[in-house]
């Protein structure tokens, strides 16, 4: 059975929608073996060995950057070469997937030695768009991959912009969502009617200007928020600020830290808030539509491809620097009970197209095999995404 090496880097917090969704994939595959190579030692990789997938973690410090730690660095490099080396001359793995562009960074160095080896990079998320981006670096990661796997075809279209030409061997795959555990439920009768925002916090995740220009107006009108993700004020600026952003809302907001049960969230949530200034295909997004609650977005990538289908809409899309304008769409979708369940529906019916487990996992199977069979540039896969 052909091998495929993973290589992932994990961040040690609880929530990580790309590491989760990457376990999804390696245990779908059918007529492919996968191979982690991982940094942490983890309830994810614990999962991944119950599930008989071989697992190898070797520490990196590559994550503190070349001018924090240049020797750290360096050895993490030195060690992901070595490791990438040891594991396709024992396998004879023809194709590595790395989850994550520094985990690409890593093993490159190794597929210069091996000529024969492809090299699938999975971008997992856009870049801030208030900051200029590192267009000579990331040209030099896609010209160095075999293949560029995003998460939606927005996605696709946003990097193009930043590098040019990278449609040619781009394609979308979507995300895994565990339909069972995500299956659509009743709107919850309790009070307070609840909003909820999912995500670590932190900037990206614009938590503070949703705290400070949307949940004043909900808790005017008896809605409460709940931040659902790790929070860490007191070794954390960002956290803090915005633990003071919440103090005159009272118990109007919560902050619950990181929750392993997020359908029972979803299940008493009445709608989900993006309030992000940049994503690539935010998971709590897509489970929140497979659980039949409609999303509030800030427009960032994704959402509108999601969100916005003609016929077909699971939410609202608003204007990153007008976040305001989320108040009055999440006030309406937990009064108007019917047109929060119309919305939800549409949106569990997307998952189910979208987002199935077998159907994601072949998008990237089929990738795969067709790695191993030579061909190398989106038009050769271009069957395996599905159509915009």
């Amino acid at each position: 059975m052909p091998v495929i090496v993973f290589v992932a880097l994990q961040t040690g917090k609880g929530a990580n929608g790309g590491i989760a969704s990457l376990g999804e994939i390696m245990r779908g595959l059918q007529d492919l073996r996968p191979v982690l190579l991982t940094n942490l030692e983890t309830k994810f990789t614990r999962g991944c060995r119950a599930s008989g997938i071989e697992v190898h973690i070797v520490p990196e410090a590559a994550h503190r950057g070349w001018r924090h730690a240049p020797f750290a660095a360096a050895v993490s490099y030195v060690r992901y070469t070595l490791a990438i080396l040891k594991i396709t001359r024992r396998t004879c793995a023809r194709v590595i997937h790395a989850n994550d562009p520094l985990a690409f960074q890593m093993i490159v160095g190794a597929a210069r030695l091996l000529p024969n080896l492809r090299l699938v990079l999975n971008i997992r998320d856009t870049l801030d768009p208030y900051r200029a981006p590192p267009q000579r670096r990331y040209r030099a990661l896609f010209k160095a991959a075999d293949h560029v796997l995003m998460l939606s075809h927005d996605m696709v279209d946003r990097w193009n912009e930043i590098v040019p030409g990278l449609r040619a061997k781009a394609s979308a795959t979507y995300s895994v969502v565990d339909q069972e555990a995500f299956a659509p439920q009743p709107l919850s009768e309790d009070l307070p009617r609840v909003v909820l925002v999912s995500g670590v916090v932190s900037e990206k995740k614009g938590q503070l200007e949703y705290l400070t220009k949307v949940a004043p107006h909900l808790a005017q009108t008896d809605i409460e928020t709940w931040f659902v993700g790790d929070f860490d004020p007191e070794h954390d600026s960002y956290a803090r600020a915005c633990a003071e952003a919440a103090r005159p809302l009272g118990t109007k907001v919560r902050f619950l830290g990181y929750q392993a049960d997020m359908p029972a969230l979803l299940a008493r949530a009445h709608v989900l808030a993006v309030p992000s200034r940049y994503e690539g295909l935010m998971r709590s997004m897509i489970e929140a539509m497979s659980a039949g609650r409609p999303v509030v977005s800030t427009d960032v990538a994704s959402a509108n491809e999601m969100l916005s289908k003609p016929g077909a809409q699971a939410g609202m899309v608003v204007p990153i620097d007008e976040i305001e304008q989320m108040a009055p769409h999440l006030i309406r979708l937990t009064e108007d009970e019917d047109y929060n369940r119309q919305l939800g529906a549409a949106g569990a019916t997307l998952a189910r197209t979208y987002f199935d487990r077998a159907v994601v996992v072949e998008r990237y199977a089929a990738t795969y095999r067709a790695l191993i069979g030579g061909k190398s540039n989106a038009k050769a896969l271009q069957g395996t995404a599905g159509a915009h």
